[in-house]
């Protein structure tokens, strides 16, 4: 994996997967990095150039006061888009990353060949509007309070350190944390080591926190993006999911019944991270149907049904 730096109202690293085909863009979730992406990158770069970038204030990108907001992530995807790609591309959003992605499908569909959706951060069912599940609750009364989300985080890195973060965070995140490759669980510990010595480095995290909850709770504008989605688009979610449950996804489709959607049965928040070849093998089997603009991917039966 190589990577580069754009400028993009500051600096924004963007990892290479490598491949020679159509671009397609990976958008990591809140918290997240380029690092999210490592078991699949190298099998979707068979058939596209893949490129993963660090939003600001996450991973290798420095936040040099930009927001981390969605909104103003939404404006930078679309500039970082004309940097790096001819358009359309496909792009590929998880939690976070999955409600950036459905922002900039709304406002520019034109400039994605397919979009795809995985654990994406979407409202809950109309009927369940009164009924917050724990982590949302916990984001309401942590994150929205004013400089207790701060507090909190500088708290618990303070007393369990990088490796900690990392591994509570995948405890959350997955259904069994020990299907996370090794390699890339070694590579997040390490980002996070450097990531916590930088100065107010958890404010990217608060804000983009309170951005999720309040675009969130701005239930109409979100469904008018789904509505508003033009490009081919497949929407997967892990049925073990803590975080974002998949009730959510579930509501989504009914609004967009022509969204291909599919179920991870034993994945959580992260399935790219968890179950890497399955994902793979849903993706691939929906770019070749609905994306054919690369080459088709190659991958054995044995790596499918792993």
């Amino acid at each position: 994996m190589k990577s580069f730096t754009v400028d993009a109202g500051g600096p924004v690293h963007i990892a290479d997967y490598g491949g020679s085909g159509p671009v397609m863009m990976l958008l990591h979730g809140l918290g997240g990095s380029h690092l999210n992406w490592m078991s699949v990158g190298p099998g979707l770069a068979r058939s596209h150039r893949v490129l993963a970038p660090d939003l600001p204030g996450f991973g290798l990108t420095p936040s040099q006061g930009r927001a981390a907001s969605i909104g103003a992530s939404v404006r930078l995807l679309e500039s970082l888009i004309h940097k790096v790609a001819e358009p359309p591309v496909v792009l590929i959003g998880n939690s976070m990353g999955g409600l950036i992605a459905l922002g900039l499908a709304a406002a520019r569909s034109d400039l994605l060949s397919g979009l795809v959706l995985v654990d994406p951060a979407l409202p809950s069912p109309r009927r369940d509007r009164f009924r917050l599940d724990p982590v949302a609750l916990r984001f309401l009364l942590v994150f929205l309070a004013p400089r207790l989300g701060e507090f909190f985080l500088s708290r618990t890195a303070g007393a369990v350190g990088a490796e900690g973060l990392v591994r509570g965070t995948l405890e959350r995140c997955t259904v069994d944390m020990r299907r996370v490759d090794p390699q890339m669980l070694a590579a997040m510990i390490d980002l996070e080591r450097e990531r916590i010595k930088v100065p107010r480095w958890h404010e990217s995290v608060t804000e983009g926190s309170r951005s999720i909850v309040q675009t969130l709770l701005a239930r109409g504008r979100v469904e008018r993006w789904i509505a508003q989605v033009t490009a081919p688009t497949l929407l997967m979610h892990g049925t073990q999911d803590r975080v974002m449950k998949v009730r959510a996804s579930r509501a989504a489709h009914d609004l967009r019944p022509d969204w291909e959607y599919f179920e991870f049965s034993d994945a959580g928040h992260v399935p790219m991270m968890e179950v890497p070849q399955a994902f793979l093998g849903v993706v691939d089997d929906w770019l070749v149907r609905h994306a054919p603009t690369g080459t088709a991917p190659s991958h054995d039966a044995a790596a499918l049904t792993a």
